[in-house]
């Protein structure tokens, strides 16, 4: 039993080799070009890479059920078609999304355990949000992953609302739209509104929505009589999310409805320890109970209505103004 153990243990100190290797796949565009079959040396020559370490790399993806290979053929298979750009349920950038800052932020955690502070902020000296604005490339590639998240997350939310009830409704925070694209194309008559950071919002791609920009620690636009924070307020301490609140709060009308969907850790079965962990890592946030985003919002001024699960993870919290 003691060296069952110990080899189980020997071979979970390097799970992560795999995953690191299907991210660089994903960063190198190998999965891509290898939609249709080729060897190593056509695709070390196709990409400009060095064929004996590709070969290694290739090797590795086939042996951990990423690729098919037939004799010194490679190829995607029904795994790895999903992480091709052009997959319409692609999760591409999902998988580089924790291999890059996520993932020297983790490399560091013993700092946000020592003093409850970001081990983000402190190697690269400036919050994850700040950072991701001041890297275009990162803040695309950042909400191109939440969008494929968000895709399956909330792909039922417009059957668990009737959205109908509401002329207009707001996503505050809302990334590249993936929440207003679901209502909308079941809800096609309700007024759907974006609104995020300039820069978020010019990359915006989805049809039929109104996208306005600015920043939701300032004002929020008074264009609406619902408004939905959907897995917003974990990224943010009591301070920052109070602030978002009182603006949500300013923007809406009287009798105006507040959705927040998040992860309520009272209401699941899984342990969000991990994930709790991460956020206090990135952005000294952590995954609330519904106890505390209720008490978070009644501080802000709203009126708790009810709560409905939306999936096996998140929590529709209902409030009024």
């Amino acid at each position: 039993m003691g060296k069952f153990m110990r080899d189980n243990l020997k071979s979970f100190f390097t799970e992560h080799w795999t995953y690191l290797a299907v991210s660089t796949a994903c960063k190198l565009n190998l999965f891509d070009s290898l939609q249709d079959a080729k060897t190593a040396k056509q695709l070390a020559e196709k990409l400009s890479l060095n064929e004996e370490k590709l070969l290694l790399l290739l090797n590795a993806l086939h042996n951990a059920d990423f690729l098919d290979k037939k004799g010194d053929y490679f190829k995607v298979n029904t795994l790895s078609e999903f992480l091709t750009d052009n997959n319409p349920e692609s999760l591409k950038y999902a998988c580089l999304n924790w291999s890059g800052e996520h993932l020297t932020a983790w490399q560091n955690l013993d700092f946000s355990i020592k003093t409850g502070k970001s081990s983000f902020e402190k190697i690269y000296n400036k919050p994850f949000f700040d950072f991701l604005n001041d890297n275009p490339d990162k803040l695309h590639a950042y909400h191109k992953a939440m969008y494929q998240y968000a895709k399956d997350d909330y792909k039922i939310l417009p059957d668990v609302i009737d959205f109908n009830k509401h002329k207009s409704v707001m996503d505050v925070g809302g990334g590249y739209g993936a929440v207003l694209e679901n209502i909308k194309t079941k809800h096609p008559n309700v007024e759907c509104i974006l609104f995020d950071l300039p820069k978020v919002i010019d990359k915006v791609t989805v049809t039929n929505i109104q996208k306005i920009s600015g920043s939701f620690f300032d004002k929020i636009p008074n264009q609406t009589e619902a408004i939905i924070l959907s897995r917003v307020l974990h990224d943010w301490n009591d301070e920052k999310a109070n602030l978002i609140l009182k603006n949500c709060f300013d923007a809406l009308p009287n009798n105006g409805i507040l959705y927040v969907i998040e992860n309520c850790s009272d209401n699941i079965k899984i342990d969000l320890s991990l994930l709790s962990l991460n956020m206090s890592a990135m952005c000294e946030s952590y995954e609330r109970t519904s106890v505390q985003y209720i008490s978070l919002c009644e501080n802000a001024g709203f009126q708790f209505h009810n709560e409905t699960k939306l999936n096996e993870l998140q929590t529709i919290l209902i409030f009024k103004k």
